[in-house]
């Protein structure tokens, strides 16, 4: 796949206004969502599943296929999608995939040292739903887990986090020995070399967008096809310069950066 190429701090990457309703938050609607209903509730900050009728109508409108929500986007089975292809469904981030793939299974971890049962190390850093930590409140969850993990990088997404473990550092860490809740979110760890990001497809990981916030959207191309959906907010330690030494870099100084979903047609 092709992935699209967006320059840091890019006011170009801005959508095409009236492609979009409030591209600048969750519940934004694609102009090609036709559906009569909204999944989107604004005071309580989630969606919802279709009720009965609804439902019905994406039968009828998008085929038998099945319909998952892995809660911040929907997917539905599709071996001849619409076209164009809406890229929200009643103002939800809508993807279709041939029957048989799993879009959900990128999305976490397949190494179990997460355990709910172990004590949150700073249940006290908390922020709002489908919304990001601010510099501060990371800072304060890599000091919660220094002592208990080597982390390289963080990444932050709507219902669970992602700590990415050093390798090759010496350590080990076993099945459930690691706190399955950091802060006001589940946490879940990557322990390998390549990094947990690029085993998403349809993912990219860039610098961080200008006036990107939980939920904005960036249109490509200026044609309302395909478009970037800002759904996560990545903290990577930053390397040290060359021939720079062991120099300490403070947890508030770690990069920030931008994860978007690739929406549409490449």
């Amino acid at each position: 796949m092709s992935v699209p190429r967006l320059p840091a701090e890019s006011s170009d990457a801005h959508l095409d206004r009236p492609t979009w309703t409030n591209p600048g938050d969750w519940g934004a609607r694609h102009i090609s969502d036709i559906a009569p209903f909204t999944l989107w509730d604004p005071i309580a900050r989630q969606y919802r599943m279709p009720k009965n009728p609804e439902y019905e109508w994406c039968k009828e409108k998008f085929g038998g296929g099945t319909l998952m929500q892995p809660g911040w986007f929907t997917a539905i089975s599709s071996s001849s999608p619409p076209i164009p292809a809406p890229l929200t469904l009643g103002g939800m981030p809508l993807i279709f995939h041939p029957p048989g793939e799993d879009p959900w299974q990128h999305l976490m971890p397949r190494i179990y040292y997460a355990n709910p049962h172990v004590p949150n190390p700073c249940p006290e850093v908390k922020w709002g739903e489908m919304t990001f930590p601010t510099k501060e409140q990371n800072a304060a969850i890599l000091r919660a887990l220094e002592p208990l993990a080597a982390v390289q990088k963080v990444v932050y997404m709507p219902y669970w986090s992602v700590a990415e473990l050093k390798v090759r550092d010496g350590r080990e860490y076993k099945p459930g020995s690691l706190p399955g809740v950091v802060g006001g979110r589940t946490m879940l760890y990557h322990h390998a070399e390549e990094s947990f990001c690029a085993s998403m497809p349809r993912i990219m990981e860039c610098p961080r967008l200008r006036g990107a916030r939980s939920g904005s959207w960036f249109e490509v191309g200026g044609e309302g096809g395909v478009a970037l959906l800002v759904f996560g907010e990545v903290y990577v330690k930053p390397r040290p310069p060359m021939g720079g030494g062991g120099e300490v870099v403070e947890f508030e100084e770690w990069e920030v950066r931008s994860l978007c979903a690739v929406f549409g047609d490449l």
